[in-house]
């Protein structure tokens, strides 16, 4: 006698992008046929339309100005903010590679500084221990949807007279001590990538200013340096958003809050199941935040590995993800920068320890529940 086949679990992945076109329906495809329609595939009425309503959610006076993908966002953002080759910028150590990265692709060079090890945020005070007499800007990056301490960074950049330039490509939405992302720095950076909060369908990015002078300069750096047609006031390059990105994002931004209240509601259910246990911390939200949940972060910290929970947990059809395995001062790229290990130790760390929960906002709870278990259990070893 042939024993019935196990019932297949249904994967629950980072990621919905199915649910989020469905949610949308034709509204999506509408938007997309308007551009297609237009002709006017590289910026024009709908880019230049999210230019003004993203900068307006923001609450960023100056409208902002849509650029190609989100690495473009860094470098136009630190051009537009007056930093210059050989100067020093001082970023995090824990984070994707493009926050250092789009520092010396410039021609600057990223000092970087520990990060909180219950957070993962840039630490304010070793941030400033960090700075030098070249340096003329920091970089923090708002890491899975939580600011960093921004007014703390805006006060100690205007103390040392050097720019503050806002890393916010995981924190669309968020907002610390009355705050949102993008309001406070002299420029602000954002990725549009599909897996973002707001995501396009395809890359994108913005940079937002508060000063008109900066939000003047970024949108000459994206068009080869050129405020008028064939006349080049100065270096820039191409990096303009395509129609069909701004018609997208202008498509999805209304429902941005919602979203995010969805994520929050899922992380709300991850804090009730995972409180108390000694083996799975997450992450610390500070209570004068609104976090935007890019990433819900848990640490390993019992006796089992991270990658063996990671493992156990894709076996139960659970695809959780690490970001980031290996910090940023310890690859390969980074070693002109003259760190090595041990260097930032909170940052190594998390790095061995952090897991990123689904959080999407198309989760049920059934889905929320089952991946908190699965954890709890491959916790235990």
């Amino acid at each position: 006698m042939t024993s019935a086949p196990a019932t297949a679990l249904k994967p629950i992945s980072p990621v919905d992008l199915a649910a989020e076109r469905a949610q949308l329906g034709p509204a999506l495809e509408e938007a997309m046929l308007r551009v297609l329609r237009s002709g006017q595939y590289i910026l024009g009425p709908e880019v230049e339309a999210f230019e003004k309503a993203f900068a307006a959610y923001c609450g960023v006076s100056e409208r902002g100005v849509a650029v190609a993908n989100g690495t473009d966002a860094l470098v136009v953002a630190l051009r537009a903010a007056c930093v210059a080759p050989g100067d020093h910028v001082v970023t995090s150590p824990f984070t994707f590679f493009a926050s250092a990265g789009a520092i010396a692709w410039m021609g600057a060079t990223p000092r970087l500084a520990d990060v909180e090890l219950d957070t993962g945020l840039l630490d304010l005070e070793k941030a400033a221990a960090a700075c030098d007499s070249k340096t003329t800007a920091i970089l923090p990056v708002h890491l899975y949807g939580q600011m960093v301490d921004i007014k703390g960074f805006r006060a100690l950049c205007d103390k040392r007279g050097i720019s503050l330039v806002e890393d916010c490509a995981q924190s669309h939405g968020a907002s610390r001590d009355g705050v949102n992302c993008g309001q406070l720095g002299d420029a602000a950076a954002f990725s549009f990538y599909p897996t973002k909060n707001l995501g396009a369908c395809g890359e994108g990015g913005m940079v937002l200013s508060r000063h008109a002078k900066v939000v003047e300069k970024a949108r000459r750096i994206r068009e080869h340096g050129s405020p008028v047609r064939y006349t080049h006031s100065e270096l820039g390059t191409n990096s303009r958003m395509q129609g069909l990105q701004g018609a997208a994002l202008n498509c999805k931004l209304p429902h941005l809050n919602a979203w995010n209240a969805r994520r929050a509601e899922i992380a709300a259910r991850y804090d009730a199941a995972l409180k108390g246990n000694a083996a799975v911390i997450p992450l610390t939200r500070r209570s004068n935040t609104v976090h935007a949940y890019h990433q819900y972060t848990v640490r390993i910290v019992g006796g089992v590995s991270r990658d063996t929970v990671l493992e156990k947990l894709k076996a139960q059809s659970i695809f959780a993800q690490v970001h980031y395995p290996s910090p940023v001062h310890l690859q390969e790229a980074a070693k002109p920068w003259g760190y090595g290990p041990g260097d930032f130790p909170n940052a190594e760390r998390l790095a061995r320890e952090v897991i990123c929960l689904p959080v999407h906002p198309f989760l049920s709870n059934a889905d929320a529940d089952r991946v908190a278990e699965s954890l709890l259990t491959a916790s235990l070893g």
